[in-house]
């Protein structure tokens, strides 16, 4: 059930031809409307890490077991902090976004360097 939940919020966040959850809203009966509860919170995590990098702010990210991480985002402007715990799956959707490459400090696939050719 692991394995489709993640794959639900791939298809779903996938920017070039996303599943539309209106359309196959049956895909998200059950234990599956999780999906979509995941992919709002990488979405708003994203325009948050956009907006610190927009600022020259890193957030703080300590490395969990097991591959997750944490993220402690300090807000640019008012006097608070938000933090956000990820499994490695959501990590490895978070790090498909430029700010989620760059706070998670990995390059991201449109600035990773084409492989040289031999």
């Amino acid at each position: 059930m692991r394995d489709f939940l993640y794959r639900l919020v791939r298809r779903l966040h996938e920017e070039a031809r996303p599943l539309s959850r209106n359309k196959h809203f049956h895909a998200f009966a059950g234990e599956a409307q999780g999906a979509l509860r995941i992919d709002r919170h990488l979405r708003d995590l994203e325009q948050h890490l956009q907006l610190l990098r927009d600022h020259g702010q890193r957030p703080r990210v300590r490395a969990l077991p097991g591959g997750g991480v944490q993220l402690v985002l300090p807000h640019p402007t008012l006097s608070v902090v938000r933090t956000a715990t990820l499994s490695a799956e959501e990590a490895a959707l978070l790090v498909q976004h430029p700010a989620g490459a760059w706070a998670l400090s990995r390059p991201s696939p449109a600035e990773e360097p084409a492989a040289k050719q031999g």
